[in-house]
């Protein structure tokens, strides 16, 4: 085996580290030795040759004072003389005492400064030393002073200055001594650091000689190379180490023996379970793809089941609002009630059933609209009251809004209510008395989005600790035995969780059955920038009549925030001796009245005792099951009735319009009054209906011939072509799961007609899957009906489209607009549709993929895999017409690159919602037809 030319390489480093370890610090010991020993010789030669210089400059200062009085020249000069003769005078001058030069021997002096001290001084240059020493003429005489105080005589000595002398030493000679100081030291130094290198390298060699040959040995051992291990030799030093390595590698060599045997033995054992294993895989395979049937089938079949049952449901629905408007009767009401409501139940279990099935197929979408979240709270209150409160239960329903959260919001609203739905249901159906209150709180808030805080808080049963688990598993209750008192699919709050999350938010509970239960959510929406219609104060009083003291302090908090003064009351007693005393005052009387005969008639002779005698109107507040109907001689004597959860909108306007009955009856039938509206605007219409159900098409032809709409019905798609041939319809309407030749076929081949290109065609389905809805667009209809219908959206769609006056391309094209170019597509391959549409459908197949990736890789906070996915996506948008894909890929590519995934959740959110509404549009691009096929 070929020897790794890096198999020694710790080995090597370990030596150069000893190495150092000895030669490092002897280096540095003799460098700072040379470094002060060459520093002290340099100053010692540099003070000697500066004192030198001082006391040569001093001694002709001196001797030459005579020579200067007397202008001796010889003696001038041979003082010059004998200073130059120094070894580092280069230049000796005179000066007199008007600094005129009188006397100079030497060279030339580097300097010709003439601006001369009254003492002395000496200053170094590079090259040379300048001394400069003023000469004093001494006179010493006796003057006789006479001191009147000390009768003394005093001798003065005499100094004048008479000239300088100026020395010049010259520097190059004590340079010179410094050089060769300085280059002994270096060869001193020189030669002893070679010396030590030798000594340490040498040293260094022999202390890693046997880690090398360990090492070598140890290299062997691991490349299974047993026999040269046990050939190493060692110092005698090492003699135990040798031989516990000796020791080492006969165990390594005999489990390396077991440990080939054991190899053999596996190898042989998966080599006979080859086959079985190839087996199972077939049999993995062949069950993988029966499993992929069957989703499809059980999608097919809830698809079959939605349209069986939906169908029959929407007639039975229809024909029970119909009967509703005509009976009087009070049992036969309660029949038709009844048949409402339970058709109303089985609607839900297959709602659920549905959205369970959407759930797991991933194929649940949220939509984005404008909703008011007071109003729908109010709605499902009023709704779930109507189908869960009996006359033995009677509880207070209750929604409490903090005062910084909005109204309006955007969001899902059909999924807000449905949440709402199912956990307020939930809490009415197990709460026997008490009340069930919805707590709304913003828990946090950013310019464009809020997350809101709901709780659901009830006084019921409550759920035993150990069952809460059971609430979110699918198809489980949390009483499975055969006597429990609550039915149910026990996918309420399945799917409630599920559409929590999608809304990024989080569900909890907490039960305790001597109190009740409280579920908590969370959900994400979008600011709106609809603003809350605030009230005008009433400027009213009433007096309140309510049992119920948690409703009482409910109400009287709302009746104070629109500017009515409320005086509450205990029973009817008070409510009279108060009217004798203040009926001034009263301007309304706000009444609750049971579901039973004793509280009917109690509330009968108050409301005839306070508008007879008093003129004081009364509104009354029903609590389901108690209906207007049941109590025709009270809607005559009072001003208004409300139902139980009393709406904010439905008090407000009931206070406002007091004394007007008029207007009170059209507030209170809000519904009706709309209908009517609708039925008066589309009246005249001429309307194609297709449907093979002939109790569908009877219900529609009850509905619309009597507000004036002329109505055909066709039982088949080639009957409606047929009829569409011959006669000229306003609007269609169109089943779409019909024998032969269904609706969307059958809507196809109407868009070939030239008078029917831009008619609007509305599908009346059961199918509730996101793709078939796309589809429907797609075959050419304008929009789709989800039966069961009622008749106030029939009429509202009927309105929509008789204003509509946009051809249906026009219509395709908003809705394509700002999410695919066709134009450019095309532009880009030079106008070959096939191309386009082959470039364009290889990127859409692949984003539901991409898209997955993409949640996957920012679960995992994996940047740079994320990058790579956008930028793929990025760059083949480019090229298919898919600007707003391209756009916000941009925009989270360069994020990425910048920020990281700092505040990434937001932008990557925006391109996944571009990457829906892409998918969802897709089907409703037109590419021009027949394609190219020349490429």
């Amino acid at each position: 085996m070929k020897k790794s030319p890096f198999s020694n390489l710790p080995t090597l480093r370990l030596s150069s580290k000893l190495f150092w370890a000895l030669f490092a610090p002897v280096f540095v010991v003799s460098l700072l030795a040379g470094t002060f020993l060459l520093s002290t010789r340099f100053s010692d030669l540099n003070r000697n040759l500066y004192e030198h210089t001082s006391h040569i400059t001093e001694q002709v200062a001196t001797t030459s004072e005579y020579a200067i009085v007397f202008s001796d020249q010889n003696m001038m000069y041979r003082i010059l003389q004998n200073a130059l003769n120094n070894q580092d005078i280069s230049s000796v001058q005179l000066f007199n005492s008007e600094q005129k030069l009188i006397a100079e021997l030497g060279k030339a002096p580097e300097s010709s400064d003439t601006n001369f001290p009254e003492n002395s001084y000496i200053k170094q240059y590079d090259k040379y030393i300048e001394s400069i020493s003023a000469i004093h003429y001494t006179n010493n005489s006796l003057n006789g002073t006479f001191n009147t105080q000390a009768d003394l005589f005093n001798t003065v000595d005499q100094r004048s200055l008479i000239g300088w002398v100026k020395i010049e030493a010259n520097k190059s000679a004590i340079q010179i001594e410094k050089y060769q100081y300085a280059c002994l030291i270096i060869f001193i130094l020189l030669i002893f650091n070679i010396l030590v290198i030798l000594g340490a390298f040498h040293l260094s060699r022999t202390l890693t000689l046997p880690i090398n040959r360990l090492s070598s040995a140890l290299n062997k051992l691991v490349k299974g190379q047993f026999s040269s291990a046990k050939l190493m030799k060692l110092p005698p030093e090492y003699a135990a180490l040798q031989k516990d390595l000796l020791d080492l590698t006969e165990r390594l060599e005999h489990h390396n023996e077991e440990l080939i045997a054991g190899i053999e033995q596996s190898t042989e054992d998966i080599r006979r379970s080859m086959d079985s294993m190839e087996e199972k895989s077939a049999q993995l395979h062949i069950a993988n793809r029966e499993a992929m049937e069957s989703n499809r089938l059980k999608s097919q079949f809830l698809a079959n089941i939605s349209h069986e049952v939906r169908t029959p449901l929407n007639a039975i629905l229809g024909y029970t609002k119909t009967l509703q408007k005509d009976i009087t009767d009070t049992q036969q009401r309660l029949y038709v009630d009844t048949i409402e409501q339970s058709t109303n139940s089985l609607l839900t279990i297959i709602g659920d059933i549905l959205d369970f099935s959407k759930i797991e197929a991933g194929k649940l979408n949220l939509e984005s609209n404008h909703f008011n979240l007071k109003t729908l709270l109010d709605d499902v209150y009023q709704i779930l009251s109507i189908n869960l409160l009996t006359k033995e239960k009677q509880i207070d329903l209750v929604p409490e809004f903090n005062q910084d959260v909005p109204e309006w919001f955007v969001g899902d609203s059909t999924r807000v209510r449905q949440i709402l739905t199912n956990l307020i249901g939930n809490a009415i159906k197990f709460t026997h008395q008490g009340s069930v209150r919805t707590r709304v709180s913003i828990a946090s808030q950013s310019p464009q989005e809020i997350t809101l805080s709901f709780q659901i808080i009830d006084t019921g049963i409550g759920i035993a600790e150990h069952k809460i688990n059971r609430l979110f598993k699918p198809f489980s209750q949390v009483d499975t035995s055969t006597t429990r008192q609550f039915g149910g699919t026990g996918l309420g709050l399945v799917i409630t969780k599920k559409l929590v999350e999608q809304m990024n938010g989080k569900i909890e509970v907490s039960s305790d059955p001597s109190i009740g239960s409280t579920f908590r959510f969370t959900i994400n929406l979008k600011t709106s920038p609809k603003l809350s219609n605030d009230k005008s104060a009433l400027n009213r009083h009433a007096v309140l009549l309510e049992p119920s003291a948690t409703y009482k302090s409910y109400l009287t908090n709302y009746l104070q925030s629109i500017g009515v003064s409320c005086t509450a009351c205990s029973d009817l007693e008070q409510m009279v001796a108060l009217l004798n005393k203040q009926h001034d005052t009263i301007d309304a009387i706000l009444l609750s009245v049971m579901p039973d005969e004793q509280s009917v008639a109690e509330a009968r002779e108050l409301i005839t005792y306070s508008t007879q005698q008093f003129s004081i109107p009364c509104i009354l507040m029903i609590q389901p099951p108690g209906q207007i109907a049941h109590y025709p001689d009270l809607k005559e004597l009072c001003s208004d009735i409300l139902l139980k959860p009393i709406s904010h909108d439905r008090l407000y306007n009931a206070l406002q319009y007091l004394n007007n009955r008029n207007t009170s009856t059209t507030l209170q039938h809000p519904q009706q009054h709309q209908i009517n509206v609708l039925q008066e605007k589309i009246s005249g219409l001429k309307i194609l209906a297709v449907d093979d159900s002939p109790i569908n098409l009877q219900l529609l032809k009850h509905w619309l011939v009597p507000i004036g709409i002329e109505v055909s019905l066709a039982y088949s798609g080639r009957q409606a072509i047929d009829m569409a041939m011959s006669e000229s319809f306003d609007q269609i309407f169109m089943d779409i799961q019909m024998p032969e030749m269904d609706g969307m076929e059958t809507t196809r081949q109407l868009r070939q007609i030239e008078n029917y290109k831009n008619t609007p065609i509305i599908a009346l389905t059961a199918h509730a899957l996101g793709s078939e809805q796309q589809q429907i667009l797609a075959s050419g209809m304008n929009a789709y009906l989800t039966k069961p219908i009622n008749e106030e959206l029939l009429l509202s769609t009927i309105e929509t489209w008789r204003l509509n006056t946009k051809s249906f391309q026009d219509q395709v094209d908003d809705k394509l607009i700002g999410i695919f170019d066709l134009e450019k597509a095309l532009e880009i391959v030079d106008g070959k549709t096939n191309i386009a549409k082959e470039m364009f459908d290889m990127l859409a197949d692949s984003l539901d993929a991409e898209k997955k990736l993409i949640q996957h890789h920012l679960e995992n906070q994996d940047t740079e895999k994320l990058i790579e996915v956008v930028h793929r996506i990025h760059g083949a948008s480019k090229y298919t017409g898919t600007i707003n894909i391209a756009r916000h890929a941009g925009f989270l590519e360069t994020h990425l690159k910048e920020l990281g995934l700092e505040d990434a959740d937001g932008v990557a959110e925006d391109f996944i919602e571009a990457i829906e509404e892409l998918l969802s549009h897709r089907q409703l691009i037109p590419w021009p037809q027949p394609l190219d096929s020349t490429i």
